[in-house]
């Protein structure tokens, strides 16, 4: 008797595709909050297990896949047009650095061309990542306003960024790339109210097109 094989669930790969596509639009800081606060009706968080936790799930998928990207593999290519490897470990510990420096009151006002990364990728991402999340479980730092947006959107930002481009890291070393499903689904309405109405991606799209246009936004690279 044969045993028979559970439904293979659904992949990410459209979801995927609408994150790379919505990062790149880069929409005035503030122009949806309004439309975005509606998304919390009641006090609700949308995120399973609430964003704090959808963080932290995100930021330690990502953190294996890290770790699993040895030296010899920094310089294939990703799919973030120009992009190796190396190039996409260094913007996730950047993203880190960025967020939690934010979040602490102290982002940082230089060192976008440096290198992040050094000589141990793992212990790089580790303390960045430490420091966000710290950073994020201040009391009260979802509700703390930075500029037009509560902290909570700080938090979003990063777990977006975190898992668009855990994707492509993913891909980029033939690793499994559906990545915290229902994170992700969770993401989508997040999304389209920070970045937009966008044009659906192709249904079929082409894994060997890169989801990035040739010049994407400062504020992304």
């Amino acid at each position: 008797m044969h045993s028979r094989r559970p439904p293979r669930a659904p992949g990410i790969a459209a979801e995927g595709e609408w994150f790379t596509t919505a990062l790149r639009a880069n929409p005035e800081p503030g122009a949806r909050i309004a439309r975005l606060e509606a998304l919390y009706p009641d006090d609700t968080d949308p995120w399973p297990g609430g964003v704090l936790d959808a963080f932290t799930r995100v930021q330690d998928t990502i953190g294996a896949i890290v770790r699993a990207a040895a030296p010899d593999r920094y310089g294939l290519p990703t799919p973030c047009k120009d992009w190796t490897v190396r190039d996409l470990l260094d913007h996730l510990v950047w993203e880190n650095i960025i967020c939690g420096g934010l979040a602490l009151g102290t982002p940082p006002t230089g060192g976008h061309a440096e290198d992040h990364l050094g000589d141990n990728r793992s212990a790089a991402f580790e303390t960045a990542s430490a420091q966000a999340r710290d950073a994020f479980r201040q009391p009260g730092m979802l509700d703390r306003s930075f500029g037009v947006a509560p902290g909570r959107r700080v938090v979003e930002q990063l777990l977006v960024e975190l898992l668009v481009h855990g994707w492509d890291l993913a891909t980029a070393l033939g690793h499994d790339s559906n990545l915290e499903p229902d994170i992700a689904r969770a993401a989508l309405p997040v999304v389209r109210e920070v970045y937009g109405e966008l044009p659906a991606p192709p249904a079929d799209p082409s894994p060997h097109r890169s989801p990035h246009p040739s010049t994407p936004p400062p504020s992304i690279r």
